[in-house]
């Protein structure tokens, strides 16, 4: 049953972050990372992809909560409690590296802009 809460509620914020994006960095709403908040561009970029990393997990834990309550496996607390932190984690991990590989581009760019490559 964790799985389908856990993933509601990342459906929930993604659907929000992503529809609703933070126009500005602070501190209460928004993926407010080190690398988010260098520049506009990287914020604006860092919602979005924050958001759309918490939908497409949010509906695969969704999904297999889901199907572990129709099929009646719901005696699994413990393994839950253990693996849940693994999706969380990887939406971080992957906004992440995606904004630095943004980053990396746009650094490169403002150079070529400015000829210094």
């Amino acid at each position: 049953m964790i799985f389908l809460y856990v993933g509601v509620i990342m459906l929930v914020i993604g659907f929000c972050f992503f529809l609703f994006p933070a126009k500005k960095p602070n501190p209460i709403y928004g993926y407010p990372s080190v690398l988010a908040k260098k520049n506009s561009q990287n914020w604006q970029y860092a919602q979005k992809t924050n958001g759309l990393f918490l939908l497409g997990v949010g509906l695969f834990c969704s999904v297999i909560g889901f199907f572990l309550k129709e099929t009646g496996n719901t005696n699994y607390f413990i393994a839950e409690m253990l693996l849940i932190p693994l999706p969380i984690i990887g939406v971080f991990a992957g906004t992440e590296e995606l904004l630095q590989r943004f980053d990396r581009r746009q650094s490169v760019e403002n150079r070529k802009g400015r000829g210094q490559e």
